[in-house]
């Protein structure tokens, strides 16, 4: 019974100091004992004696947290926001010259890769598309991304030749889709100087 349990204070289960025994309840029909912990961590978490001595509680949950941190590193999504912040942030990057080095920054929202992550999840982010800035000279914030495939993400590169095709400046890509032909088609023909139609 929980009057009668054993006296586990200042013992450590994992994480987990216990303190004192709690003067809270259980919610069960079995009255059981409870203990006020400290983590490693700092945080102050009450924990059941039984769930202490048995393995199954031995921190106040920032060991979960700390996984999932582990295992965000991992992730696509992640690797895009660590290479994103690389461009813009490490002049030794070999990208840097045409990112930071332009100007191009991160807005606050996006300094922790968890409000990056928000945004992402919540504006079309799946693993077949890129972060593809709107304003190629424009800095990488929500009004200025989106999520698009290689192929839209191609046509606009600060790289592109642009040509005034049907009264519109377009790719060469963009033209030989309109027309139904090989990008090496409209390639040749602008080199030769013939006409794309």
């Amino acid at each position: 019974m929980a009057g009668m349990a054993k006296d586990i204070t200042g013992q450590t289960f994992g994480r987990l100091t216990v303190l004192r025994r709690s003067t809270k309840r259980g919610n069960g029909k079995k009255p059981v004992a409870l203990w006020e912990c400290q983590c490693e961590c700092g945080n102050i978490v009450i924990a059941c004696g039984n769930a202490l001595r048995s393995g199954h509680t031995v921190s106040c949950g920032c060991r979960k947290v700390k996984h999932m941190e582990s295992y965000k590193h991992k992730t696509r999504l992640y690797n895009i926001w660590k290479c994103m912040r690389q461009r813009c942030n490490n002049p030794n990057n070999p990208n840097y010259p045409n990112y930071g080095g332009k100007g191009v920054r991160i807005c606050n929202d996006w300094a922790e890769f968890i409000g990056f992550r928000a945004w992402a999840l919540a504006n079309g982010y799946d693993d077949t598309k890129s972060i593809d800035r709107i304003d190629v000279n424009g800095n990488y914030c929500p009004d200025n991304c989106r999520w698009t495939d290689a192929k839209t993400q191609a046509n606009n590169t600060s790289r592109n030749r642009f040509i005034l095709f049907r009264g519109k400046k377009r790719t060469m890509s963009q033209i030989a889709d309109l027309l139904g032909v090989s990008y090496s088609t409209i390639q040749h023909r602008v080199e030769r100087g013939q006409p794309l139609e």
